[in-house]
């Protein structure tokens, strides 16, 4: 357990707030504050990570073409034809760190294409 120390006004207003939302403990509503703030980092972070790839995508396409790369900080940190290998590598030396592994293809965005479910009427 740490222990941190809050600003009196930041105090006040955690308390406001906590009165306004009907969550009593202040810990938790800290606690829910810290994890929404740590996803969005997460999803900027991947969001620079995707950005990164694609504008490498000529390059890696060149070296990596049909494999897995990890991206972390803008950098290819690790490859592999198996994605597993790649994930279970970068996860052994950074932990639970956001990192992009994506396959380079031959186009840098992956085309997803979902057909159109038809419903029937069938009696019972």
């Amino acid at each position: 357990m740490t222990t941190i120390t809050l600003q009196p006004d930041l105090v006040e207003q955690v308390n406001q707030v906590a009165g306004i939302t009907g969550i009593v403990d202040t810990e938790v509503l800290i606690g829910e504050a810290v994890r929404e703030h740590l996803r969005r980092l997460r999803r900027e972070k991947l969001k620079a990570e995707i950005a990164a790839f694609e504008s490498m995508h000529a390059n890696l396409k060149e070296q990596y073409l049909g494999q897995f790369v990890a991206i972390h900080n803008g950098e290819v940190i690790d490859s592999d034809v198996d994605f597993e290998a790649v994930f279970l590598r970068v996860q052994a030396r950074l932990g639970h760190v956001p990192v992009l592994i994506r396959r380079v293809g031959a186009k840098p965005q992956m085309e997803l294409r979902f057909r159109s479910p038809r419903l029937e009427w069938t009696e019972q």
